[in-house]
C-alpha cells in the first residue's frame, strides 16, 4: 500500500464533502473489505501515521475554533475527519492550519465537522470480514500515542487565537 493509494481510497470513500463524514465509515469499510488482509493493515497503518502527523497544537486550536472547543478525543475525530478531507486539504491544513477557512463555515459551529467521522474503525472492522476473525484482540495495527507538535496556548483567548489563526479567528470570531 503506497500513500498514493491511500489517497485513492480515501477520495472515493469520502469525496472530500465536510458534511457527509458520517457516510464515510461505511463506505471505506466497503472499499478496504475488497483488499487484502495485509493491504488493510498496511492502509490503516498510513492513516495512523497521517492522524499521528496531525497532532500539533495549532491544529488543536483549528479545531476548537471550529467546533467551538475540542477535547482530546475531540480533537482525534477532527484529524480523521482531516483525513477524510483527501490530501490536498490534509497536507495544506498541517502546513497552515488557517487554510480549513476554505472548507470549514461557521454554521457548522454548533453541531462541530468531527461529530460523526468515525473513519478510525473502517480498517479494523474489514479487516474481520476479510479474515473472518471476530476478535478485536487479534488485530495487529493500532499505532503509539503520538507526542503533541508545537507551541501550546491559551485557545480563550482571543487575542492568541487571532495573532496565532488569523483567518479562522476572523470567520469564527466575528
Amino acid at each position: 500500500m503506497t500513500h498514493e493509494q491511500f489517497w485513492e481510497i480515501i477520495d472515493e470513500a469520502c469525496r472530500a464533502d465536510p458534511r457527509k463524514a458520517e457516510e464515510w465509515d461505511e463506505r471505506l469499510a466497503v472499499l478496504l473489505a475488497q483488499l487484502s488482509s495485509e493491504a488493510i493493515i498496511a492502509w490503516d497503518q498510513i492513516f495512523d501515521e497521517l492522524v499521528a502527523q496531525a497532532y500539533r497544537n495549532d491544529l488543536w486550536a483549528a479545531a476548537y475554533l471550529i467546533n467551538g472547543g475540542a477535547s482530546d478525543d475531540g480533537f482525534y475525530y477532527f484529524r480523521c475527519w482531516l483525513v477524510g478531507m483527501g490530501r490536498e486539504v490534509y497536507e495544506s491544513a498541517v502546513a497552515d492550519p488557517d487554510s480549513l477557512t476554505s472548507v470549514v463555515s461557521p454554521q457548522w459551529h454548533a453541531e462541530g465537522i468531527d461529530a460523526e467521522a468515525e473513519i478510525y474503525s473502517a480498517a479494523h472492522r474489514a479487516w474481520m470480514q476479510v479474515t473472518g476473525k471476530p476478535d478485536a484482540a487479534e488485530y495487529p495495527v493500532r499505532s503509539k500515542r503520538a507526542e503533541l507538535v508545537g507551541e501550546g496556548w491559551d485557545f480563550d483567548d482571543d487575542d492568541l487565537m487571532s495573532m496565532h489563526l488569523p483567518k479562522l479567528s476572523s470567520l469564527y470570531n466575528a
